[in-house]
């Protein structure tokens, strides 16, 4: 009875957690094997990363496109519209270059050099689209109207080369 009282008193510890598993010798292993939810999946975390920032400046884009310019060329006159673009447009080619950063960083430091180039072209477009606008504004408050055609021909050449290749790395990453 002494035994009996001792026993039952060290015993009640609390539940057992499975921290490892062995599978049977005749399933291949004969040795421990930590489970395999306890790891961390770095390769999902950068596919989802590259993922979620590819569809941001797609998303962006089409919004721009789509949504921002029909409805400021609708609904304001010239001189509002004119205000209105050149606050928008430096923020616009900000915000691309912002949201294709965490990308170049990720494939540079996951050294993946194969896709290294299209973010580093994705970067480059936006770096240049936001550098060409303060140049398109001075061409048309002077009338140079070459050097402003040729500047606003630079910045929608910039969006289509970021819009594509934002959507070939999308389709790259998520398959």
């Amino acid at each position: 009875q002494k035994n009996k009282k001792k026993l039952s008193s060290t015993s009640v510890r609390g539940p057992v957690v499975q921290l490892v598993r062995t599978p049977p010798c005749h399933g291949g292993g004969c040795e421990f094997e930590s489970r395999p939810d306890r790891h961390y999946n770095n390769k999902m975390t950068t596919q989802i990363i590259l993922i979620l920032f590819n569809a941001l400046i797609i998303g962006v884009i089409f919004t721009h496109l789509i949504l921002t310019t029909p409805a400021v060329f609708r609904s304001l006159d010239e001189e509002s519209v004119s205000k209105f673009l050149r606050l928008i447009f430096p923020r616009y080619y900000l915000l691309l270059l912002m949201l294709s950063l965490p990308i170049l960083l990720v494939l540079y430091f996951q050294d993946v050099s194969t896709y290294l180039w299209l973010a580093v072209n994705v970067s480059f477009h936006a770096a240049l689209g936001f550098l060409a606008i303060p140049l398109t504004n001075a061409a048309k408050d002077r009338g140079w109207d070459k050097l402003f055609s040729f500047t606003h021909g630079l910045s929608v050449y910039c969006t289509i080369v970021i819009l594509i290749l934002s959507i070939i790395q999308f389709f790259i990453y998520a398959a």
